[in-house]
């Protein structure tokens, strides 16, 4: 081998080869780096819109229902007496005189069993119906449903006759019933 060949191979030809390996080398590694990154984000990115979608979903079914919570909100945070004299009143017309009918309203003043365990505002009111087992009972299923914060604390059944109407004995009803009113919690 001449003199010059030996350092033209060298570097010439080898140390360039050996440089553009190397490189080559660095870039494919760089290529497999961006290419998992890239995998890793577009993963992620399909996470973000399956959950995305999942939210939509949730709020679609929740939506509806937000109006429903407000109007239940309002009405724990309202005068439960007029609410549950108006909700006697819308249920008490579809039925018979014969079939229920309300003999009295009292609002109460001094608190119940249950108003002493509560810590929050209540108010008892006792009413008295005369009438059916059955309308006594859907009665107070449509109280207790359309008042959630009414809570029926005692309920007496007794016998009536009315001798001057020469009717039949019928059923007679008090039922006590505690409404309390919902304030936002303090800590």
């Amino acid at each position: 081998m001449s003199p010059y060949l030996k350092p033209i191979l060298r570097f010439g030809l080898i140390s360039p080869c050996l440089f553009q390996g190397v490189l080559l080398a660095m870039v494919a590694f760089g290529i497999s780096k961006l290419d998992s990154t890239r995998k890793v984000k577009q993963e992620r990115y399909r996470e973000e819109l399956q959950r995305q979608a999942a939210i939509k979903a949730i709020e679609s079914q929740i939506a509806p229902k937000r109006r429903e919570f407000a109007e239940q909100k309002t009405l724990l945070q309202s005068d439960s007496m007029q609410i549950f004299t108006r909700t006697l009143d819308l249920i008490l017309p579809k039925y018979k005189n014969i079939e229920l009918e309300r003999m009295g309203m009292v609002f109460l003043l001094e608190n119940g069993r249950i108003n002493r365990a509560m810590q929050v505002e209540a108010k008892r009111v006792k009413s008295g119906f005369e009438g059916g087992l059955g309308p006594m009972q859907e009665a107070l299923l449509q109280v207790e449903s359309l008042m959630p914060h009414a809570v029926l604390e005692e309920l007496r059944i007794s016998r009536k006759t009315d001798l001057l109407a020469d009717r039949r004995e019928k059923p007679a009803f008090d039922a006590t019933h505690t409404c309390w009113r919902a304030g936002e919690s303090k800590p």
